[in-house]
């Protein structure tokens, strides 16, 4: 807040419930002095200058849904945060532009191969725990 920052929090509904509870009121805090406009706001006890630049985002994976140890967030700070969705990503134009950056000249069929080869693996080998078929491990080959 004080020197214009943009924090963004990953995983934020991973948090205990307490910890949302209290991290809540700051961030309602911080919220209220951007709108208003305020030259300082205070935070557990000290003033804080306010620079209106700052900003405040979270990313967060469904409660329930396969995704372990999340929380429902309280709906007083649902109402501090503007819902988006996300949609899953182009692996084979990620792949391709990949290729191409990288001075590859028919990256277009490799990616696209590369992309088919990484489905094909994560639906016929057996189902374990480290074996990563996504985005993350496209972007290490």
């Amino acid at each position: 807040v004080k020197c214009g920052a943009w924090g963004c929090f990953d995983e934020f509904n991973r948090l205990l419930p307490d910890q949302l509870s209290e991290i809540s009121q700051q961030i309602q805090l911080i919220q209220f002095a951007l709108k208003a406009r305020q030259p300082q706001v205070e935070l557990l006890g000290v003033t804080v200058k306010v620079d209106s630049n700052a900003g405040i985002f979270v990313t967060m994976n469904p409660a329930g849904k396969g995704y372990g140890g999340r929380s429902k967030l309280p709906d007083n700070l649902k109402a501090l945060f503007r819902a988006i969705a996300m949609s899953a990503p182009d692996n084979e134009l990620i792949a391709e532009v990949m290729m191409y950056s990288e001075g590859f000249t028919h990256a277009k069929e490799l990616g696209s191969k590369l992309v088919a080869v990484f489905k094909l693996s994560a639906q016929l080998l057996s189902p374990q725990q480290h074996y990563d078929w996504g985005l993350r491990s496209l972007k290490t080959v």
